[in-house]
């Protein structure tokens, strides 16, 4: 409908009327922010690290009809962890031939059990419906496929024997969906048996942490939270949620609340989440973000607040992202994939390319190629 034809004197007022109908829940939500303990937080030092994938966006090389997607795990420090480059117009079982490939993923499969590649989600590998004939695409499922082999890279880290106490910060909560339902608990008890086996005199232990920045209970309780100046404070805070409140977040999905300490006795364990929600002002500025903590809810209690101070000192006069972990900004700044070295990478995609052709071919697909044809650059498609 074109602008000239609304009625906004109607329109005004039916959006009154909805706006009115909604206004309750903003009343119940401000009420419920008001019981929250805000407890301060200092600041202790711990060695950091993180890991964090490439996004998707950023390393897929295409020249019709070769695809390629690039999976890359890299470090705060710079170390790249995983690198891999899979080829898309292959079948499925391409992803379990490649995990076979990358370490870390054969360790998480033997940490959990000698699991097969296929049993860890329904998300890689599948055929999706048995009468479609059509070539598979792949990339629905490469997303998947790279945040199993950052848990994988994150297992690994914090199964090793560290020479100190060490941060391991997740960028993500610590729940996720890629796993199956009863797999993902087989991923718990790895993390918890590390911790635990962690605690024996003369080791060190490395504390999981997963950060996001945003989250649905953010986001629900962002305006009372606001109203309410709830994190209005001059120094670093942090609240644990109340399992009731964290609930009234979501629509619903109960695998994605649900840990270990909700599975009744005898009960199958099927959960999708490890981590105790915990809002967290990680910068002494008033108006400084707050962002959604998770950690383990095997963590015993009288370490949370140590572990949130270690996160605030990571996060101290951070720049440019206030507040925001210092580990996982660098591993971001690391992991970025520009320009100039996608263009390195495209350019040896093309060569190999014109290995593989015959000779008269060379200049009809260097044509296209500086034509911009279908070649993805840096994540930005140019061309047809």
């Amino acid at each position: 409908m074109a602008l000239a034809n609304l009625d906004f004197a109607e329109l005004n007022d039916k959006v009154k009327e909805a706006v009115g109908a909604e206004l309750p829940l903003v009343d119940e939500l401000r009420a419920e922010v008001r019981k929250l303990n805000v407890s301060k937080l200092g600041e202790r030092p711990c060695k950091a690290i993180a890991p964090v994938a490439t996004d998707g966006g950023e390393n897929r090389l295409s020249f019709e009809p070769v695809n390629l997607e690039i999976i890359r795990v890299v470090d705060s420090n710079g170390t790249d962890l995983v690198q891999e480059v899979i080829p898309l117009s292959l079948e499925h079982a391409v992803f379990a031939s490649y995990a076979g490939r990358i370490a870390v993923l054969q360790k998480l499969l033997q940490a959990l059990g000698n699991l097969r590649f296929g049993d860890l989600s329904f998300y890689v590998g599948s055929r999706g419906r048995a009468d479609d004939e059509r070539h598979p695409d792949l990339r629905a499922q490469v997303r998947a496929f790279r945040d199993i082999v950052e848990w994988a890279v994150i297992l690994d880290l914090a199964s090793r024997d560290w020479p100190t106490d060490v941060l391991l910060l997740r960028d993500g909560l610590l729940r996720t969906k890629v796993f199956r339902l009863g797999t993902f608990p087989l991923l718990d008890r790895a993390f918890q048996r590390c911790f635990t086996e962690q605690s024996q005199p003369g080791k060190h232990r490395v504390y999981l942490v997963g950060v996001a920045k945003t989250s649905a209970v953010l986001s629900k309780l962002g305006l009372a939270l606001s109203l309410e100046g709830t994190f209005d404070k001059d120094y670093s805070c942090y609240v644990e949620m109340p399992r009731e409140l964290e609930a009234k977040c979501y629509n619903f999905d109960r695998t994605w609340l649900d840990t270990a300490e909700d599975q009744e006795p005898g009960e199958a364990s099927r959960y999708q989440s490890f981590g105790r929600l915990h809002l967290v002002k990680l910068s002494g500025m008033r108006t400084a973000p707050v962002f959604p903590v998770d950690l383990p809810v095997w963590l015993p209690a009288k370490e949370r607040r140590m572990v949130l101070e270690y996160v605030a000192y990571d996060a101290r006069d951070n720049f440019p992202v206030i507040g925001y972990p210092h580990s996982l900004q660098k591993a971001h700044e690391y992991a970025v994939m520009n320009g100039l070295e996608m263009t390195v990478i495209a350019d040896m995609m093309i060569g190999h390319l014109l290995a593989g052709m015959p000779p008269e071919a060379t200049e009809k697909i260097l044509r296209l190629v500086n034509l911009g044809r279908g070649l993805v650059r840096g994540g930005a498609r140019h061309g047809g």
